[in-house]
């Protein structure tokens, strides 16, 4: 696949950033630091499984 370089000035990226919804900005960040999104994806896994496991607390009781 070709790959195309574009050449923009820092600013320009932040504010076409500024314009992104939340979600967007949350997805951008993951797709740009592989490795916070492994380990959420780890983090996740884990917090599954205890929940499976019986070992998590139900919201309510967290007061």
């Amino acid at each position: 696949m070709p790959r195309i370089t574009l050449d923009l000035p820092f600013e320009k990226i932040v504010e076409t950033v500024k314009g992104l919804t939340e979600e967007e900005k949350e997805k951008l960040f993951f797709a740009v630091n592989e490795e916070y999104a492994k380990a959420l994806g780890k983090m996740k896994k884990e917090a599954w499984e205890e929940h499976q496991s019986g070992k998590s607390v139900p919201l309510g009781d967290l007061k």
